[in-house]
């Protein structure tokens, strides 16, 4: 039975850039009336947008998939929007993944970003401004605005359910961590090494922590950040826990919501506790806070821009010599302030 929506929306993949998006998203729930917002995802981005009251979300495929998955996505989301018949869909990724399934879901006007080789299969294109030059969630609030859609915000947010909660508890109690005493680290970053501070700086943050405040530290990330994470765990003197790969979303949201704060490279994990409300340190190296820094008032970017920053490389051919720009002392002091660990 087909069920008539007025507006569909391609979801960001990547958690980072899916957090950034919630406040034009948000935007469009608060335009489409009493109607539901179509979001079409990838199985991170839809688990986000599920808690996004207004949406009916769906996962198509894993974030970085390959060839076939990608093939099955786009019959999956062109499916999906035939199905419900939306009258338009805002597609906020430049893939011919998310171009194809808008053309192939035969929606009548695809509004999309002119800066890909499939922008042709839309029917709107809207100007994208030069990687680094705004701040990407001002860029995906141009998307909605060229529609005349107000985002909702400039700062994403996000209230953890109940559930999320329960589930972070019970990993914290199964893995020995009191729930509260404790500080996390998001030391990966499936870009690249460009965007990684170093093990060893880590390491002796952890440690000057639970030296000066007796608290702990939870590693967190996702299975490709696990290298990292046991490189960390390896170096800390003490009083680690890592849980780096062993989360889903629901329990990532509910550990870091019961967390004292939060240090991180620039990753999906950042962005998802600044949303949360939580004090984060977020550390930026081959990119730029202008561009894709947390806006929550409790958060602060440390950047040491070099004279070839921000290059966005993954790699650096130098050694990534920007990334031990910042020191321990540095980024304990950001993190005490924010977050009143000495109160």
């Amino acid at each position: 039975m087909r069920k008539e929506l007025t507006f569909a929306v391609k979801a960001p993949n990547w958690l980072g850039d899916a957090v950034m998006a919630l406040p034009a998203v948000s935007g469009v729930v608060g335009c489409s009336g009493r109607g539901r917002v179509l979001v079409l995802g990838s199985t991170t981005s839809a688990g986000l947008y599920t808690r996004l009251d207004g949406t009916l979300a769906f996962a198509l495929s894993r974030p970085g998939g390959g060839v076939v998955q990608s093939a099955r996505a786009i019959l999956k989301g062109a499916s999906l929007l035939r199905s419900f018949g939306p009258v338009m869909v805002l597609s906020f990724t430049t893939s011919f993944t998310s171009a194809a399934m808008c053309r192939l879901g035969k929606v009548p006007r695809r509004i999309g970003f002119d800066d890909s080789a499939w922008a042709f299969l839309y029917t709107d294109r809207v100007k994208r401004p030069p990687r680094g030059s705004e701040h990407l969630i001002d860029v995906y609030s141009r998307l909605v605005q060229s529609i005349g859609i107000p985002a909702a915000t400039r700062v994403p947010s996000l209230a953890p359910l109940d559930d999320d909660i329960a589930r972070g508890r019970e990993m914290l109690e199964r893995s020995g961590v009191g729930t509260g005493d404790f500080v996390c680290f998001f030391p990966g970053a499936r870009y690249g090494p460009s965007k990684m501070w170093p093990a060893r700086r880590f390491a002796l943050l952890g440690d000057m922590i639970a030296d000066r405040f007796n608290l702990k530290i939870v590693l967190a990330g996702g299975r490709r950040e696990r290298p990292a994470c046991r490189e960390v765990e390896r170096l800390v003197s003490g009083r680690v826990h890592n849980l780096c790969g062993m989360t889903d979303l629901a329990a990532l949201i509910g550990v870091v919501s019961l967390s004292k704060g939060v240090v991180s490279n620039d990753s999906g994990g950042m962005h998802l506790s600044a949303a949360l409300g939580k004090p984060v340190v977020g550390l930026f190296f081959s990119t730029d806070p202008a561009w894709t820094g947390p806006r929550s008032e409790a958060s602060v970017a440390l950047y040491k821009a070099m004279d070839c920053s921000p290059c966005f490389e993954r790699d650096c051919r130098r050694g990534n010599p920007c990334t031990e720009g910042i020191g321990e002392a540095e980024v304990l002091e950001a993190l005490e302030r924010i977050a009143g660990l000495g109160d």
